[in-house]
């Protein structure tokens, strides 16, 4: 196998070893953010009647023309129908019907007066001004057509598309299941957050890091209590424990090539099929893909940096081909440097950096230096181009 192959293939090959998992029907109330797994289409009108836009009066046809020649008397106010009402009422010429904003319109309507726009004495009222057909009335359909499609296989469920399948009486929806990835941490120097440090050892922080990074994608992060040593049996049993439960494994650490990085020995002991070891951009010198028991497991250096930056360029991808969704796989854009870049690489790399609004909507990217890298408002990660990074140049970036 060659041992290292450039990014977009390296992502495309995760993909290919993952698909959507399976449905579950869930309270429209419980569904926010989720993945809707099927096509939405209305199957009604809304609102399912002509009704009225204002709180005011209706006024019929003759009327209404009489209104607009300057040849209108009083009308008498017949009867006044709140919002819910199922009442049946029809108007003739001379009445006048008091109407709320959302009620079913009397038989016979063809404009509301807003109450504003008359003059009320007792039962009577007196219109104020001309008015043209059909105005303040919400014709049946006019929000959402019977037949309109709501929402598509694979996207979002946001607050605005959940009000728009309630408007239709949808009580559940259908979605995929979050994801379940398992975390494995390797390292003899690694200690769990809370517990005293001894002589060369350090807190991992990489399965809060991936945690977070889990949650924010849309899946559910799995570990154990406790880190693993570098011992290849252990991390045997580690991969076949989350390969068993979860769907997606990612390990940190153990991708370099000293007596204790034994990852890669733990993948061939355990028969799995190595997708690619080392990818050509920096820093993905040591990651790997391989997949075991029908799951994908990625392998990434235990330096939290690398962590972060090859989760949303490699993994991100692949945990949103797992949740069903349709957008968000591709989202780079181009965007030019607003200062250079320390240390331009001879080989492409990964920049952390941050989008600064210029004015006029002219946007820029600052890079960041390692002391600042968490501290933006708006993060990019930057794809450079061997030798890019002078101030002015153009370069692919994605929001964070």
């Amino acid at each position: 196998m060659n041992s290292s192959i450039r990014l977009e293939d390296a992502v495309a090959s995760c993909r290919k070893h993952v698909h959507p998992v399976e449905n579950e029907h869930i309270s429209l109330e419980t569904a926010s953010q989720r993945i809707s797994a099927r096509d939405i289409a209305a199957e009604f009108h809304v609102p399912g009647f002509d009704r009225s836009a204002v709180d005011g009066f209706a006024v019929c046809r003759i009327d209404l023309f009489k209104i607009n020649s300057d040849q209108i008397g009083p009308l008498q106010v017949i009867s006044e129908l709140p919002a819910g009402s199922s009442d049946d009422i029809a108007i003739d010429p001379g009445e006048t019907v008091k109407i709320m904003t959302g009620a079913i319109l009397p038989a016979g309507t063809a404009a509301v007066f807003k109450q504003e726009h008359v003059e009320q004495c007792g039962n009577i009222i007196y219109p104020g001004r001309k008015i043209r057909q059909g105005e303040n009335i919400q014709k049946a359909g006019s929000e959402i057509p019977a037949g309109k499609q709501l929402v598509k296989r694979g996207e979002v469920l946001d607050s605005e598309r959940i009000e728009r399948i309630a408007c239709c009486g949808a009580e559940k929806v259908s979605v995929h299941r979050i994801p379940r990835i398992y975390i494995i941490n390797t390292g003899n120097e690694l200690v769990l957050p809370g517990i005293p440090l001894q002589r060369g050892q350090i807190y991992h922080s990489n399965r809060s890091l991936l945690s977070a990074k889990i949650v924010k994608a849309g899946g559910a992060p799995l570990f154990t209590e406790n880190g693993v040593k570098d011992d290849r049996d252990a991390i045997a049993d580690e991969i076949i424990r989350g390969t068993s439960c979860s769907d997606m494994v990612i390990i940190s650490g153990g991708t370099g090539h000293g007596t204790s990085d034994l990852v890669y020995d733990s993948l061939q002991k355990l028969g799995a099929e190595l997708l690619f070891k080392g990818i050509d951009i920096i820093p993905g010198k040591g990651a790997a893909a391989a997949v075991h028991n029908g799951r994908l497991i990625y392998n990434l250096a235990g330096n939290p940096g690398a962590v972060s930056l090859l989760f949303e360029v490699l993994i991100k991808p692949a945990v949103l081909t797992l949740k069903g969704a349709s957008d968000g796989l591709e989202n780079w854009f181009d965007i030019k440097l607003h200062r250079p870049i320390k240390k331009i690489s001879d080989r492409r790399s990964l920049r952390r950096a941050e989008m600064i609004f210029m004015g006029q909507g002219y946007v820029v990217a600052r890079p960041l230096d390692e002391a600042n890298s968490f501290c933006s408002e708006i993060p990019l990660i930057l794809d450079l181009k061997p030798g890019q990074g002078k101030q002015g140049d153009v370069v692919r970036a994605m929001m964070i």
